[in-house]
């Protein structure tokens, strides 16, 4: 009985998804984007008016406010989706596989752009830029990049590296791995990831792990206070706790590190900014 609902269901969402691009023939070159880094690529390339919908965390640049909302990162209103017959639907990895599926089975053009890498977002660009018709402003932008991280990483030759200790929650605790397009940055930009090599990229690790690792500096996005931090259990010992090397969104938003878009060059002067801060204090 299951399976003959699923299978009206998706019959009618069909039927839906045919009438709407026959009522929105001006549809036919827009898109939905539910993933914020294709979306900041998208307003990047200067095709902005082409988005029609968006989901609740694609809120930059200022271009996109007032688009269509079609639910959250996680949670994808499909109908919503289907209604405004857009021509491809940009989606992500990990919480978004199974709507990218579900789509693709109605018919409807999907990419999946989920970049790991520095390298990866780069080709990215070229993809996105190709299939909305930018591959000129695409290879600009990506020349413009590479330019930018490259002078970062060259700046950063020679000079002590801190330690850094990344936490993205903190009950349980969880870090980044060297090869997490974050971990990548934070290397790039001129510093150590202390936890070089976890079994996923990002991942828990335990507390006396932290200890063990006696990270220079702790940049914190878990929510926790400072106040809370120096209190764990053993932490007044690390390097970041003792010296007060803890930062935290104020200091550099997660958005320009976790995002693996072109505002990544903007996190990467942040985290090296960062750098020269514990090199004036410890040298």
């Amino acid at each position: 009985m299951k399976v003959i609902t699923w299978r009206l269901l998706c019959m009618m969402l069909l039927l839906l998804a045919i009438s709407c691009q026959k009522q929105s023939p001006e549809n036919r070159d827009k898109y939905v984007v539910l993933s914020p880094e294709t979306a900041e690529i998208i307003a990047a390339l200067g095709s902005a008016e082409d988005v029609i919908g968006i989901t609740r965390e694609c809120d930059y640049p200022e271009t996109l406010k007032g688009k269509e909302l079609v639910g959250d990162f996680g949670a994808i209103n499909m109908e919503k989706v289907i209604s405004l017959a857009p021509k491809i639907v940009f989606t992500s990895g990990l919480e978004q596989e199974a709507i990218s599926l579900d789509l693709q089975k109605l018919g409807i053009e999907v990419y999946r752009s989920y970049p790991r890498t520095v390298a990866e977002m780069l080709q990215e660009i070229l993809h996105i830029g190709r299939l909305i018709g930018k591959e000129s402003e695409a290879e600009d932008l990506k020349q413009e990049l590479e330019s930018s991280i490259t002078t970062i990483k060259n700046s950063a030759a020679g000079k002590s590296r801190p330690g850094v200790y990344l936490e993205i929650y903190r009950d349980p605790l969880m870090s980044v791995a060297d090869n997490s397009f974050v971990g990548e940055l934070i290397e790039l930009s001129g510093g150590n990831n202390v936890f070089d090599r976890l079994e996923r990229d990002y991942a828990r690790v335990k507390a006396e792990a932290v200890i063990r690792a006696a990270p220079d500096m702790m940049i914190c996005y878990s929510r926790d206070t400072k106040d809370n931090i120096v209190t764990r259990k053993g932490w007044d010992r690390i390097p970041a706790i003792k010296n007060r090397h803890i930062y935290f969104e104020e200091d550099i938003h997660p958005d320009l590190i976790q995002r693996a878009g072109p505002r990544c060059v903007e996190g990467m002067r942040a985290l090296a900014a960062l750098y020269e801060e514990w090199r004036a204090d410890t040298q």
